[in-house]
């Protein structure tokens, strides 16, 4: 009898020291370098923007490409951010000009930010067919400076961010990533084309961000 109430602690401090790990998960890192399509959709089911992305986590550099037939919009999104120096540009290839702004706050859905709440971890589709599942987990946060929260799937292996549900007091967005692979193809899309030299730099609010980009 002794033995088995002995077998018994131990086995439940195994199980509780497996949820305290799992509860206290800490925030994982994306790869050196990722790339794939970007879709991003309002709450309300509209799309707001689908395009190439480009990003190096290393650098903190991110290019943003917006696909030209997906819309019937007149002219279509191309942005190279620059986080860590706190400069986005805006390119217009066609006209060959070029906007460059400050950008101070650095949060974005590319990445999972170091503070984020780890919540849980299941699949999405099946996990006892092979190949028909994806097993994810689930974090959230709150983005204190733009008034915002967000949640975050990644998958569990790997820390590539699947998707991305963003609610602030202007806007509710979420992103979705698709066909992700852990590299780039040309480096040279984290470089502003030689038109941009010169370019004034223009002042913004310390709370603009790369959210503010998309809008219905």
């Amino acid at each position: 009898m002794m033995h088995a109430i002995e077998l018994f602690c131990v086995v439940f401090l195994c199980l509780c020291a497996a949820a305290w790990a799992s509860t206290n998960r800490q925030p994982c890192q994306s790869p050196s370098m990722t790339s794939g399509t970007l879709s991003v959709s309002s709450t309300g089911g509209h799309d707001i923007a689908e395009g190439e992305f480009n990003y190096d986590s290393t650098a903190k550099k991110l290019r943003f490409v917006e696909n030209e037939s997906h819309s019937n919009k007149t002219s279509h999104m191309d942005v190279l951010i620059h986080f860590e120096e706190g400069v986005l540009y805006e390119i217009d290839s066609k006209n060959e000009s070029c906007k460059k702004q400050t950008l101070k706050y650095r949060r974005h859905p590319m990445e999972l930010p170091s503070d984020a709440h780890y919540e849980s971890e299941a699949y999405l589709g099946s996990s006892s067919k092979s190949e028909q599942g994806l097993r994810v987990r689930t974090w959230n946060g709150k983005l204190p400076d733009l008034h915002a929260n967000y949640t975050m799937l990644t998958t569990s292996c790997g820390c590539l961010t699947v998707s991305c549900c963003y609610h602030s007091e202007k806007t509710d967005l979420t992103f979705s990533f698709m066909n992700v692979e852990t590299e780039v193809d040309d480096a040279q899309v984290f470089v502003p084309p030689t038109y941009c030299d010169g370019v004034a730099l223009e002042d913004t609010l310390d709370d603009h961000s790369f959210f503010d980009l998309f809008h219905d």
